[in-house]
């Protein structure tokens, strides 16, 4: 009897270990280059690309370094645009200011408020803009950007791509 049990765990530990890498492609942070989000450029839309991309590099540049949890930012910037963070701002503000989290949790967790900073900002130029902006693209904006600062090599403002999205979203959202 044990000898059938061990013939069958072996074949499936086997069988299990063949396929591993389908399996990192539904586990996050495993797999493919782009762990966060990975969108196709023709499913980009430029101007919510673009501001989000501009607004990361602004704020974040001088502050990501090699060492940098970038993934786990990205990953707290889209489970906000998802509505997948329940906890309000202000309590998740509160623990992080207060310190004492690892590295990689502080990284998600400014993530997530990036990510809210820079929909309340865009909110601000005009109370349906919101509606103007694709969030997927928002967080690859958001990914992206922080990927490039980590390797030094960031789009500058004078990007063409950048520059025309970005006045792109304010044309949408300023004119009546």
């Amino acid at each position: 009897m044990f000898k059938k049990i061990s013939v069958l765990f072996f074949t499936l530990m086997l069988a299990g270990c063949s396929s591993w890498s389908s399996v990192t492609n539904y586990i996050p942070f495993m797999g493919n280059d782009k762990k966060v989000i990975d969108l196709d450029k023709d499913k980009i839309d430029q101007k919510s690309y673009a501001a989000a991309y501009e607004a990361t590099v602004a704020t974040y540049k001088g502050r990501v370094n090699e060492n940098f949890f970038v993934d786990n930012f990205a990953s707290g910037a889209n489970d906000w645009y998802l509505g997948r963070i329940l906890v309000p701002v202000k309590q998740i503000q509160d623990k992080l200011y207060t310190g004492g989290h690892d590295s990689d949790v502080y990284a998600y967790y400014s993530g997530v408020l990036h990510a809210e900073a820079l929909q309340a900002n865009i909110k601000r130029l005009n109370a349906n803009c919101w509606e103007k902006v694709d969030s997927q693209s928002m967080t690859q904006g958001i990914y992206d950007a922080m990927r490039d600062l980590q390797k030094g090599k960031e789009r500058g403002e004078n990007d063409e791509y950048i520059a025309q999205g970005s006045e792109a979203l304010l044309k949408a959202c300023t004119s009546k």
